[in-house]
Parts: C-alpha cells; structure tokens; sequence
C-alpha cells in the first residue's frame, strides 16, 4: 500500500478544517473593515493560510497574533507567515506566550474571534479553564470563541468548561472525515469544532 507523504495528509487535514470553520463562523462572524485573530497554542501555525482565507472573505483587513509557550515553533511560524499573506491583506505576529497568561497581553486589539486548535483540556484542566476565561475575557464586545478537538470526551468537558464559565455555545461541527491517529485510541484531526460567544 502507497505512503502517503504527511505534507500531503496535514494539506488534506487543513482542507478539511477551512470548509468546516466556513459553515460555523459564516452564521456568526459579521462582515466588518477590520478583523482580529488571536489564536492561541498556535505551534507553527499551519493553520494561518486557512484563517486568513477565511478572514479576507469577512473583511477588508485582517491581523492574526499567534501565541505559544513553544519559541522554536514560534520562530518558524514568524518566518513562515510574515509576508506570505499580502493577497488576503492579513498581517501577522508570532509571540512566546504562555496561553493562561492572556491578561498580561494588554497591548493587542480586543479579538473578534479567539481560536484554540486541539485544546487540551483534560491535560490539565486548571490551566485549561485559566486560558478559556482569559480568552473570553479578551474577546470584543460580539467577538467569539472557536475550539476543536481530538476526542469526544475532551470536547465535552471543554464545552461543559466553557459553559460554566458563561460561554453559549452558538454552533457545532462533528468532522465525519476526520483523519484517525495511531497515538492514542479515539484521538482524530479537528473531530469536533465548537463557537462560543459571551453572555
């Protein structure tokens, strides 16, 4: 049987993940001027092409500030994206961050949309419900919460999480094509995708 190369399955994954964020933020996100994204645990930020596509088709304009605690991935997500969107119009800015630190970050615009790819919730749930407070907290006025997620059960103690925090869960995606991975039973690329807004 043919390998398939794993650029090719990490393309075939963010094909997956732009159409389904298109259903779910199309409902919600109004047509503004000017955008902000904050997505936190970026990594490298494979994602970035994804949101900014979708981000150039909701507004003029468009700012992306990726975070992670990770300065290696960090490093390679500034060098992989800083002047590679200029037909979206997005810009963009990489930081090492710690994600339950959000408050400290008192020089970003309020996001219009927070985004947390594959949270981790049950890894430790203090620093989990940490980082979604702060992350309502920072979002604008009729900003939103965006998470996905590897397992079933994980995305329902996040989503129980976020609720008890007085988030309302306003959409949500179950991916039936997502990708199995072989490092733990259950686990799959953006299974579940969930947006949040604040009370």
């Amino acid at each position: 049987m043919a390998h398939t190369p794993f650029s090719d399955l990490l393309q075939q994954d963010l094909d997956k993940l732009e159409g389904n964020l298109r259903k779910l933020l199309d409902p919600h996100v109004a047509q503004k001027d000017h955008l902000n994204l904050l997505n936190i645990a970026c990594g490298r930020g494979d994602e970035t092409g994804v949101l900014s596509k979708i981000l150039s088709e909701k507004s003029k304009s468009a700012h992306i500030q990726g975070l992670d605690i990770r300065a290696a991935q960090i490093d390679q997500a500034n060098s992989r994206w800083k002047s590679s969107l200029e037909k979206t119009r997005t810009t963009t800015d990489f930081i090492t961050h710690r994600g339950d630190q959000l408050d400290e970050l008192s020089e970003i615009d309020p996001p219009d949309i927070a985004f947390l790819r594959h949270q981790n919730f049950w890894n430790d749930r203090p620093v989990w419900t940490k980082i979604f407070d702060q992350a309502l907290d920072k979002l604008s006025e009729d900003g939103h919460l965006v998470i996905t997620s590897y397992f079933d059960k994980e995305h329902a103690l996040a989503t129980e999480a976020l609720r008890s925090l007085g988030a309302i869960e306003v959409g949500s995606i179950v991916n039936p094509n997502s990708r199995l991975l072989s490092d733990a039973p259950g686990k799959s690329v953006d299974k579940h995708l969930a947006i949040f807004k604040k009370k």
